[in-house]
């Protein structure tokens, strides 16, 4: 590798950066930052820079994105085209390399035209480089807002799904997070005085509140919106949780409130196990038994793996906590230094 390397990680609510040098002996530096880019999307070429200069310029850089799937975009490709003219806007002087879901890095313009191979990819680049450690095992990765369930047999990344509409179909990919997902994605109904009460089909509260409440997070790592605007301890959290079935603190207790939280904690990490379970029917004789858990959510993905009797290994013992959190970044960051010390 000659010179440092920025990874980046564009998604549509949340940036992610990792720099890699040649003299560092102590891991990649880490970046991550909020940034709802449906809100705001011209902004994200001055993200850009200030997260590069936060973290150190390097002449070389590796790109995955999934912001082209925010709203603000048409299709996937005029988002892939627009976070590519975001990377020319903030550094005219460097040419990313991006990474694509077959495994290989395209220069901007062939990403452009193939925006397909490019859009959602970061699982692949984690994935990649996990198979290095571990070449029998199911990578999951659970983030704000989705999960990640990739498997990794004899060095190879075995998936059966390659775009999000099939990753879905696979149960390669869970729509489910540890801040963002509503509630009412993960539930139809909570326990409530004793007997199942239906929730509302409203954006009343988040997994974020469901974690603040039981203490699984605190409040400055409550790092998305809140659903009603309003503040994000303990008590607010619970508030909304309370909302969701159609009430407030002073028509139920707090009792109820840890009730119905922790059984939509319960009933999340069903979801995730559901489509571990899907994946490891797939694999038949040949699944792994041991699961490595990255992303911001690793307990709930300990959790689900404990449930499906996978054994769990932290990828946070290999490449340190911050990377673990944001391993895509560091990945493509890593990947990119591979293929630059081989040509």
């Amino acid at each position: 590798m000659k010179g440092p390397i920025l990874g980046w990680d564009v998604g549509g609510a949340n940036l992610k950066a990792a720099r890699i040098a040649e003299d560092d002996t102590s891991g990649p530096r880490m970046l991550e930052r909020p940034f709802p880019l449906w809100r705001d999307p011209h902004r994200l070429p001055a993200i850009l820079r200030e997260a590069a200069d936060c973290l150190g310029t390097a002449p070389t850089m590796a790109v995955t994105t999934t912001a082209e799937l925010a709203d603000c975009f048409a299709t996937k490709r005029e988002g892939v085209a627009f976070v590519l003219d975001a990377f020319r806007t903030a550094f005219p002087g460097v040419q990313p390399w991006v990474y694509s879901v077959d495994g290989r890095f395209r220069s901007a313009e062939a990403a452009r035209q193939r925006p397909h191979r490019v859009a959602a990819a970061n699982w692949m680049a984690s994935a990649t480089l996990v198979a290095r450690t571990f070449p029998d095992a199911l990578f999951l990765d659970v983030g704000s807002t989705t999960t990640d369930v990739i498997p990794i047999v004899s060095g190879r990344v075995v998936v059966k799904g390659r775009t999000d509409p099939a990753r879905l179909r696979s149960g390669e990919l869970v729509y489910t997070g540890r801040l963002r997902t509503p509630v009412c994605s993960i539930v139809r109904s909570v326990p409530l005085g004793g007997r199942r009460c239906r929730i509302a089909a409203e954006h009343f509260a988040v997994a974020a509140d469901v974690y603040r409440w039981l203490g699984r997070i605190d409040e400055r790592e409550y790092t998305c919106e809140t659903p009603d605007g309003r503040g994000r301890s303990r008590l607010d959290a619970a508030a909304r949780i309370a909302r969701m079935v159609c009430a407030d603190l002073e028509m139920i207790g707090l009792g109820e409130v840890d009730a119905i939280a922790d059984y939509i904690s319960r009933a999340q990490v069903r979801q995730i196990a559901s489509g571990i379970r899907q994946v490891m029917r797939r694999l038949g004789p040949v699944c792994p038994s041991v699961a490595v858990l990255a992303g911001e959510g690793t307990f709930l993905a300990r959790a689900a793996s404990e449930e499906v009797g996978l054994s769990p290994r932290n990828l946070a013992d290999e490449i340190g906590s911050a990377a673990a959190r944001a391993a895509p970044a560091a990945a493509v960051a890593y990947l990119l230094a591979a293929m630059a010390d081989k040509a």
